[in-house]
């Protein structure tokens, strides 16, 4: 049997709807599905995902892929609509100007508990199995998610892809990373380029230093987020696939 994608719209605390699309592998035949969640990138939607949709699906694994708040179709607020800065310009510094203003314009702040919420909306469907529920971050979508791992009790997984722009979050987000780190036995798959432009490289050591937990994956160049991903896929893959209980 196929089951159809089921679109999301979950309530943020502030009001904000915010937007996704939860797919089944092909053939259902009676038992659930892991699930995988799936947090993009700045200034990205979630079709970024695609390559790592089209992978875990192909695996038995259901995906979760939302827009960001401001992002995609995630912007209708009572407010109105709220929607992130694009760079004016090519330079990182036109990037990050952008994406300053972004995080206070549409609040970057609730990343964690609109990460949380809509964990809470998949785990909560049929044909899902809310005991193999994984976590997948790009960039401030992997900052938000190493955020949000306190709040999940169960997960079994967590990967990042170019983790970087927690500052943006809170100040202290940096160190609750690491302390949300320290405190939990969850498998962390925390992957970037070395010379990332946005530090991802130095959040990478500096996250899972020390943890036996935490496995750090560098790889050469400079390329951001999702870029990185077939360089890394084989591993991200053998990583999260087993904890999420597909051979």
């Amino acid at each position: 049997m196929n089951l159809a994608p089921l679109e999301m719209s979950v309530p943020a605390g502030d009001g904000l709807v915010l937007k996704g699309t939860l797919t089944y592998p092909d053939e259902y035949a009676g038992a659930a599905f892991p699930l995988a969640v799936l947090a993009h990138q700045y200034p990205a939607t979630r079709d970024s995902y695609a390559p790592l949709v089209a992978d875990l699906l192909d695996s038995g694994v259901a995906t979760l892929a939302f827009d960001l708040r401001g992002h995609g179709a995630s912007i209708i607020s009572p407010r109105g609509p709220m929607v992130i800065d694009t760079p004016e310009g090519l330079t990182l510094e036109a990037f990050g100007q952008a994406f300053m203003s972004s995080a206070g314009k549409v609040g970057f702040s609730r990343l964690d508990n609109d990460i949380l919420r809509v964990v809470s909306w998949g785990a909560n469907q049929n044909f899902i199995d809310a005991r193999r529920l994984g976590l997948v971050g790009a960039s401030i979508g992997g900052s938000g998610v190493l955020l949000a791992l306190s709040m999940i009790p169960g997960l079994r997984a967590l990967a990042t892809v170019g983790a970087a722009g927690a500052p943006a979050i809170r100040d202290d987000a940096a160190d609750r990373i690491r302390a949300n780190l320290e405190g939990t036995r969850v498998p962390c798959f925390l992957a970037s380029s070395r010379e990332d432009p946005f530090d991802g490289g130095g959040n990478v050591t500096r996250w899972s230093e020390g943890l036996t937990h935490v496995s750090g994956r560098l790889i050469p160049g400079s390329a951001h987020a999702m870029a990185i991903y077939f360089d890394v896929r084989d591993e991200l893959l053998r990583f999260l696939l087993p904890m999420l209980g597909v051979q």
